[in-house]
């Protein structure tokens, strides 16, 4: 099969850091997941933020459609409040907020990165 996997990802901001998630065996990346057959791009963001940091998506910026090799990534940013605090579930172990500089240094999913990179929250570093 030659299509592409498509996802929902959301950037989620708090006080200029943004937040990440990562399961048992690796790396950071942002929320989000595969889109399940007969769902929407939004309605795939809303549920894999639920199920991975217990948080509900408000106010959801689509901010873009990124196509990579073998991924398509439909990109959300939503702003959390510092009332709403994630809390891993489902197969995460851990959500973390991260600065730029931090985000530089810490082990993230490279498609992750450049989705980062895209929307000006990380540079480029040479």
């Amino acid at each position: 099969m030659t299509s592409k996997e498509r996802h929902s990802t959301v950037m989620c901001l708090q006080a200029g850091k943004v937040l990440l998630v990562r399961k048992a065996t690796g790396e950071w990346s942002l929320p989000g997941g595969k889109i399940d057959p007969g769902e929407t791009q939004l309605d795939a963001a809303r549920r894999e933020l639920r199920e991975e940091t217990s948080l509900e998506m408000l106010d959801a910026q689509f901010l873009g459609h990124h196509v990579f090799d073998a991924e398509e990534h439909w990109l959300y940013r939503m702003a959390v409040s510092p009332g709403m605090t994630p809390h891993p579930s489902h197969e995460i172990v851990e959500c973390r907020w991260f600065s730029g500089d931090e985000l530089n240094q810490a082990p993230v999913k490279p498609k992750d990165l450049e989705l980062l990179r895209r929307e000006g929250c990380i540079g480029s570093r040479a």
